[in-house]
Protein backbone atom coordinates (compact mmCIF):
# COMPACT_ATOMS: atom_id res chain seq x y z
CA UNK A 1 0.00 0.00 0.00
CA UNK A 2 1.24 3.51 -0.85
CA UNK A 3 0.03 7.07 -0.39
CA UNK A 4 -0.78 7.25 -4.13
CA UNK A 5 -2.91 4.10 -3.95
CA UNK A 6 -4.21 3.69 -0.39
CA UNK A 7 -6.37 0.63 -1.20
CA UNK A 8 -5.18 -2.89 -1.78
CA UNK A 9 -7.69 -5.67 -2.01
CA UNK A 10 -8.81 -8.68 -4.00
CA UNK A 11 -12.30 -8.43 -5.39
CA UNK A 12 -14.60 -11.42 -4.93
CA UNK A 13 -15.47 -13.57 -7.94
CA UNK A 14 -17.84 -11.75 -10.27
CA UNK A 15 -16.61 -8.26 -9.37
CA UNK A 16 -14.53 -6.14 -11.74
CA UNK A 17 -12.69 -2.86 -11.25
CA UNK A 18 -14.37 -0.26 -13.49
CA UNK A 19 -12.51 2.67 -12.00
CA UNK A 20 -13.63 6.27 -12.49
CA UNK A 21 -11.04 8.99 -12.02
CA UNK A 22 -11.78 12.70 -11.64
CA UNK A 23 -9.06 15.27 -12.29
CA UNK A 24 -9.99 18.67 -10.87
CA UNK A 25 -8.73 21.59 -12.94
CA UNK A 26 -8.72 25.36 -12.88
CA UNK A 27 -11.67 27.63 -12.30
CA UNK A 28 -11.99 29.82 -15.36
CA UNK A 29 -14.92 31.73 -16.84
CA UNK A 30 -17.03 30.92 -13.75
CA UNK A 31 -16.69 27.18 -14.29
CA UNK A 32 -14.86 24.70 -12.08
CA UNK A 33 -13.28 22.43 -14.66
CA UNK A 34 -12.69 18.74 -14.26
CA UNK A 35 -11.96 15.80 -16.48
CA UNK A 36 -13.55 12.47 -15.77
CA UNK A 37 -11.91 9.26 -16.91
CA UNK A 38 -13.92 6.05 -16.93
CA UNK A 39 -12.33 2.66 -17.62
CA UNK A 40 -14.30 -0.07 -19.31
CA UNK A 41 -12.62 -3.47 -19.06
CA UNK A 42 -15.46 -5.34 -20.77
CA UNK A 43 -15.65 -3.79 -24.20
CA UNK A 44 -18.20 -5.31 -26.54
CA UNK A 45 -16.68 -3.73 -29.66
CA UNK A 46 -13.25 -3.83 -31.27
CA UNK A 47 -14.09 -0.84 -33.44
CA UNK A 48 -13.59 2.60 -31.86
CA UNK A 49 -16.54 4.08 -33.78
CA UNK A 50 -18.88 1.43 -32.34
CA UNK A 51 -17.44 1.92 -28.84
CA UNK A 52 -18.01 5.69 -29.08
CA UNK A 53 -21.45 5.37 -30.66
CA UNK A 54 -22.66 3.09 -27.86
CA UNK A 55 -21.87 5.91 -25.41
CA UNK A 56 -22.89 8.94 -27.48
CA UNK A 57 -26.16 7.71 -29.01
CA UNK A 58 -28.07 7.97 -25.69
CA UNK A 59 -26.84 11.56 -25.32
CA UNK A 60 -28.01 12.54 -28.79
CA UNK A 61 -31.33 10.69 -28.39
CA UNK A 62 -32.26 12.03 -24.94
CA UNK A 63 -30.86 15.54 -24.65
CA UNK A 64 -32.89 18.31 -26.21
CA UNK A 65 -31.29 21.21 -27.99
CA UNK A 66 -27.72 19.97 -28.35
CA UNK A 67 -25.67 20.81 -31.39
CA UNK A 68 -23.11 18.11 -32.25
CA UNK A 69 -19.95 19.92 -33.38
CA UNK A 70 -17.55 17.03 -33.76
CA UNK A 71 -18.06 13.30 -34.01
CA UNK A 72 -15.01 11.75 -35.67
CA UNK A 73 -11.94 9.61 -35.41
CA UNK A 74 -8.84 11.53 -34.27
CA UNK A 75 -6.19 8.87 -34.05
CA UNK A 76 -2.79 8.92 -35.70
CA UNK A 77 -2.14 6.27 -38.34
CA UNK A 78 0.22 4.48 -35.91
CA UNK A 79 -1.44 5.56 -32.65
CA UNK A 80 -4.26 4.40 -30.45
CA UNK A 81 -7.74 4.14 -31.92
CA UNK A 82 -9.52 7.26 -30.64
CA UNK A 83 -12.76 9.12 -31.24
CA UNK A 84 -13.75 12.68 -30.33
CA UNK A 85 -17.33 13.79 -29.68
CA UNK A 86 -18.10 17.44 -28.88
CA UNK A 87 -21.47 19.07 -28.50
CA UNK A 88 -22.77 22.51 -27.60
CA UNK A 89 -25.51 22.65 -25.01
CA UNK A 90 -27.66 25.62 -23.94
CA UNK A 91 -29.38 24.59 -20.67
CA UNK A 92 -30.79 28.11 -20.04
CA UNK A 93 -30.73 31.58 -21.52
CA UNK A 94 -27.26 33.06 -21.32
CA UNK A 95 -25.65 29.71 -20.48
CA UNK A 96 -23.66 27.91 -23.16
CA UNK A 97 -21.53 24.85 -22.46
CA UNK A 98 -19.42 22.58 -24.59
CA UNK A 99 -19.17 18.95 -23.56
CA UNK A 100 -16.20 17.04 -24.91
CA UNK A 101 -15.69 13.27 -24.91
CA UNK A 102 -12.62 11.40 -26.09
CA UNK A 103 -12.89 7.64 -26.41
CA UNK A 104 -9.72 5.57 -26.62
CA UNK A 105 -9.25 1.84 -27.00
CA UNK A 106 -5.92 0.48 -25.80
CA UNK A 107 -4.75 -2.83 -24.33
CA UNK A 108 -8.30 -4.23 -24.45
CA UNK A 109 -9.55 -1.40 -22.21
CA UNK A 110 -11.96 1.34 -23.25
CA UNK A 111 -11.10 4.79 -21.89
CA UNK A 112 -13.74 7.53 -21.82
CA UNK A 113 -12.53 11.04 -21.03
CA UNK A 114 -15.10 13.80 -20.58
CA UNK A 115 -15.08 17.46 -19.66
CA UNK A 116 -17.38 20.48 -19.70
CA UNK A 117 -16.16 23.84 -20.99
CA UNK A 118 -17.30 27.34 -21.84
CA UNK A 119 -16.82 28.99 -25.23
CA UNK A 120 -13.58 30.53 -23.95
CA UNK A 121 -12.20 27.53 -22.07
CA UNK A 122 -12.79 24.89 -24.76
CA UNK A 123 -9.71 26.40 -26.44
CA UNK A 124 -7.54 26.77 -23.33
CA UNK A 125 -8.55 24.14 -20.78
CA UNK A 126 -9.72 21.91 -23.63
CA UNK A 127 -6.16 21.95 -24.99
CA UNK A 128 -4.95 20.90 -21.54
CA UNK A 129 -7.38 17.98 -21.71
CA UNK A 130 -5.62 16.84 -24.90
CA UNK A 131 -2.26 17.09 -23.12
CA UNK A 132 -3.53 15.05 -20.18
CA UNK A 133 -4.88 12.34 -22.48
CA UNK A 134 -1.64 12.25 -24.46
CA UNK A 135 0.35 11.95 -21.23
CA UNK A 136 -1.79 9.03 -20.04
CA UNK A 137 -2.18 7.34 -23.44
CA UNK A 138 0.64 8.37 -25.81
CA UNK A 139 -0.15 8.31 -29.51
CA UNK A 140 -3.76 9.42 -29.09
CA UNK A 141 -3.24 12.96 -30.35
CA UNK A 142 -0.83 14.37 -32.88
CA UNK A 143 2.07 16.17 -31.18
CA UNK A 144 1.81 19.93 -30.91
CA UNK A 145 3.83 21.86 -33.46
CA UNK A 146 6.81 23.74 -32.09
CA UNK A 147 6.30 27.21 -33.59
Amino acid sequence: MSKENPFKFDLPKGWMDQTVYVFHGPKEADLDHSIMLTLDRKIRHDDIADFASERTSPIVETMDSIDVLKNEEITLPNGNPAWEFVYKWVPADGMIFFQKYVFVYKDKIGFTFSGKFTKQTIKTVGAQMKQIIETLLPGTYEPLDDD
